[in-house]
């Protein structure tokens, strides 16, 4: 008997250590079986045995044990006990036809015996649990008048009483019987029940401290009980209703409680007793709770799960309120980019399903907002790839038009403007082309004219004129507005006379005189119409603009122009004046080669006043070429005549080296014939 009340309380408070010394109590009521089988206190050996067996999960042989007792002691004391564990027993392997069969042999073998009346008995437990009252009335009615001490040879009858007693509005009164009940019992699992019954009756009549004592001693007692978690499930309601209650008079300043301890049991109940009726309610507990914590986007996936698993539950209504709750937190509360991100994974699944729960509409709409909001941000903390792509994931699941899509598509675009800018400044043509190719098709859906025009400038920066002048006209054919327009078609042009497309030029010249009227006559476009003009040959009009156009701004390539165009005009001063006024916005180089044509082009029509003018300037740079001399030297034998034109040479002659000097030689013989020759003449 020692060794079998450190098993019971073993049983109730510690069922890790009991696992380690259960099998020593099972080889001691074995052989107490053997040595005296006519002992009195057999069906208690045969009961305990069940219950030591089925404390280290031996589940069939607690089965047969607990049979033994009902089958042959049917009259013991310990029957009602065994009857018990097997109803725990078939109860938590949910076989309610066989238990029920199992009651029907009981009363059929033995119909006036202990064992047949505690088998009435739990058959109207079992029937009032669905509703039917009467049955219920009927059975414990006919066991009472059966024998004077019904009660204490069937003590589920004091049970089956206090549940009728709490049906007719009469708590006190359960819980007196409950108590008496708890007196007659041995099982841990029927004594933690039915203390949990009475915690939970004087819950319900707001008898919190009563309550919370019974729920104490649960905790204390049967750790190895359903009851335990729980009783500290409670107890953790209770402390949070405690909590709001003086918050109120303390005008919130309660501190919030460390939610984590909850979060455990909570699980812990879901995890061990999913089945259980009390779960559903913890069930909408946890969604209250990650409520109060203002993590919205838990309550929210656990409102979802609950609502899909258990659908009629009897807290569904309050767990579909919390979830309007939870998506209205989420919708009116600002988060930065990794909740964002948070939210989004969490929605992305519910979209893609096809099975639709009920709270669908909530998760769309708070995924809708908070993802053009992840877009937002990302925009804001230049980031626009990242914008971009989650704007692309975004319009697979939103394709209708509404002022969120509406907000995501300007936003995408705005992305886009971004990245492409970024390349440029970077100098990362090449990405900038790349991330065009590969994303190619979601980019021509924003129709966006500012990427094409900067897709252009990127080729052309990487020397891939038509590639550019393509992206220029997808551009332009996105009818982009007038700031872009005018902007667009004055570096179009450009990118087409770089490629020398003359006819190309021609229209999209016509098109900046039509659309961009102020831009047409500025500097570069008037000097783009002097190119134009040019190859056009119309070289009076080219030199004009190319004049009007260094006249507003000068630039290098409007230098170039308006002398190259007065050199050929023959246009000297003009060119003359250019040069002084502007020459300086030319490299060294560039002097030089446009001094040596006009020199040139002067000498070969006969013009050496002009080509002296234009190679004294090119001496004057010192160029260190001894050709440039050699070309002076030509201007003035041509303008001093054969006698000094001589001498000229005969200098260079002297002084020449290489080529140039051998040439100067040549010209020196040929002004000294000539001298002769007049001479004679």
């Amino acid at each position: 008997m020692p060794a079998i009340e450190v098993f019971w309380k073993e049983y109730q408070t510690s069922p890790e250590k009991l696992k380690e010394d259960v099998w020593p109590l099972i080889s001691m009521l074995k052989n107490f079986i053997k040595a005296f089988p006519d002992s009195e206190m057999l069906p208690e050996a045969y009961y305990i045995l069940g219950e030591a067996y089925a404390s280290v999960s031996y589940w069939p042989e607690a089965e047969a044990h607990w049979k033994i007792v009902t089958r042959y002691f049917p009259n013991s004391r310990w029957t009602n006990q065994a009857l018990n564990s097997l109803v725990m027993f078939y109860e938590r392997s949910n076989n309610r036809e066989k238990l029920r069969s199992f009651y029907r042999e009981i009363m059929r073998r033995f119909p006036d015996s202990i064992a047949a009346k505690t088998a009435q008995v739990l058959i109207a437990r079992e029937a009032l649990l669905r509703g039917d009252v009467k049955l219920a009335r009927r059975v414990a009615k006919a066991v009472s008048r059966s024998s004077p001490m019904a009660e204490v040879e069937v003590p589920e009858l004091l049970d089956l009483k206090a549940r009728l007693a709490l049906h007719d509005n009469k708590p006190k009164e359960a819980i007196k019987l409950w108590v008496r009940y708890l007196n007659l019992i041995r099982n841990p699992s029927v004594r933690a029940s039915t203390l949990f019954q009475i915690a939970e009756t004087y819950r319900r009549l707001g008898d919190f401290l009563k309550a919370r004592k019974y729920y104490a001693l649960i905790r204390r007692d049967f750790k190895g009980q359903p009851e335990y978690l729980f009783a500290k499930f409670r107890i953790l309601q209770i402390k949070e209703e405690t909590r709001k209650r003086l918050s109120r008079y303390t005008k919130g300043q309660i501190s919030n409680p460390d939610y984590f301890e909850s979060e455990q049991v909570f699980n812990e109940i879901l995890k061990r007793f999913p089945k259980h009726p009390l779960t559903l309610e913890v069930k909408k507990e946890f969604v209250a709770t990650e409520l109060r914590k203002k993590d919205y986007v838990k309550a929210l996936e656990l409102a979802e799960k609950y609502l899909r698993e258990d659908p009629d539950s009897p807290y569904a209504r309050d767990i579909l309120l919390m979830a309007d709750q939870a998506r209205q937190g989420l919708l009116t509360t600002e988060y930065d980019i990794p909740e964002l991100q948070r939210i989004v994974a969490f929605a992305r699944p519910f979209l893609q399903t096809e099975k639709k729960s009920q709270i669908y509409d909530y998760i769309r709409s708070v995924a809708e907002a908070k993802w053009v909001e992840l877009e937002k941000r990302l925009i804001d903390a230049s980031r626009p790839l990242e914008a971009l792509k989650e704007y692309w994931d975004f319009k697979r699941f939103f394709k209708e038009e509404t002022v969120q899509t509406v907000t995501a598509f300007r936003l995408a675009k705005k992305a886009l403007i971004m990245a492409d800018k970024t390349f440029l400044k970077k100098g990362q043509q090449v990405q900038l082309v790349n991330f065009h190719l590969k994303n190619q098709g979601n980019i021509e859906k924003l129709s966006e004219p500012y990427h094409y025009y900067y897709l252009a400038q990127a080729y052309g920066g990487l020397d891939l004129a038509e590639a550019s002048l393509r992206a220029y006209q997808a551009a332009w054919n996105l009818e982009p507005a007038i700031p872009l327009r005018c902007r667009l078609l004055m570096d179009w042009i450009d990118e087409m006379i770089e490629a020398n497309k003359q006819i190309a030029t021609q229209d999209a010249i016509t098109l900046l005189n039509l659309n961009c009227p102020e831009q047409s006559i500025s500097a570069k476009a008037l000097l783009y119409k002097s190119i134009l003009a040019t190859w056009q040959r119309d070289y009076r009009a080219a030199l004009s603009m190319a004049l009007d156009s260094i006249g507003i701004k000068p630039s290098p390539l409007g230098v170039r122009q308006a002398i190259n165009g007065a050199i050929y005009l023959g246009e000297w001063d003009v060119a003359w004046k250019v040069y002084q006024k502007s020459g300086r916005l030319l490299s060294k180089d560039e002097r030089a080669r446009l001094l040596r044509k006009w020199g040139d082009e002067a000498m070969n029509l006969g013009m050496a006043s002009q080509a002296k003018r234009a190679y004294l300037a090119l001496k004057e740079m010192d160029t260190n070429e001894p050709a440039d001399g050699f070309r002076l030297n030509l201007a003035l034998s041509a303008l001093k005549g054969p006698a000094q034109a001589a001498e000229i040479w005969a200098k260079a002659a002297k002084e020449g080296e290489g080529v140039w000097g051998k040439a100067s030689k040549a010209e020196a013989s040929f002004y000294k014939f000539m001298k002769k020759a007049g001479s004679s003449l």
